[in-house]
């Protein structure tokens, strides 16, 4: 026997969900199920605790689905006349709703096309989203920053000097005076230099691109 607020399962009589009830009486000290089918169910020989306890949960069932279902929606603003940035700060951070529900996919795009539209306000504050937040702006500054070509997870990152330089060799020093030079590109172009007299390249050149490398690291 199972008895809760999904489902009614008194085995060898009965065992579905409440939905598929409509009504449940007593008669002759016996409980009486009624189904929406129009199905008729005899249950004898329940303790009194027991059908007490069972009228108790349907009649939960019922007040449950009788409260009217709560729906979120997604509509957003028109597009104020002061153009983007005027849309941007109608929209308030609300901690309250961290947990919000994920804005369609749809209505996600349709933002960040919007953010094309004004790329060239470059000089507009695009609203930055808090961590860990998923409240309506939040979200929608997500997809704003992506739009406008922002990617959210770097904006806070900062770029070494050394990334932004071009290498056209990588140099492994291999033993004394020995070095490695290899193409970033292509690791199966590699030569060894020499840098003692005399000085060499493994590619037959003395004064090759890849001994003046090794000088220059």
């Amino acid at each position: 026997m199972k008895i809760n607020d999904k489902i009614l399962n008194i085995p060898p009589y009965i065992s579905t969900s409440w939905e598929n009830i409509t009504s449940l009486f007593t008669q002759n000290d016996q409980l009486v199920v009624i189904l929406k089918n129009g199905a008729k169910i005899d249950i004898p020989n329940l303790p009194g605790e027991v059908i007490e306890d069972i009228f108790k949960i349907h009649s939960k069932v019922l007040e449950d689905q009788s409260k009217p279902k709560t729906s979120i929606s997604f509509g957003l603003p028109s597009l104020p006349t002061g153009g983007l940035e005027s849309f941007t700060s109608a929209m308030q951070h609300n901690p309250e709703q961290k947990d919000a529900p994920d804005i369609p996919s749809d209505i996600i795009n349709k933002i960040a096309n919007i953010a094309k539209l004004f790329a060239e306000e470059a000089n507009m504050d695009i609203p930055k989203p808090e961590d860990n937040c998923n409240c309506m702006h939040c979200q929608v500054s997500r997809a704003l920053q992506i739009g406008m070509g922002i990617n959210p997870e770097n904006l806070d990152v900062e770029v070494d000097e050394k990334d932004l330089t071009f290498r056209d060799w990588d140099i492994l020093e291999e033993g004394a005076h020995l070095y490695r030079v290899t193409n970033p590109l292509d690791e199966k172009e590699h030569y060894s230099v020499f840098l003692k007299d005399p000085i060499g390249c493994t590619c037959g050149n003395k004064n090759c691109e890849h001994i003046k490398a090794v000088l220059n690291s």
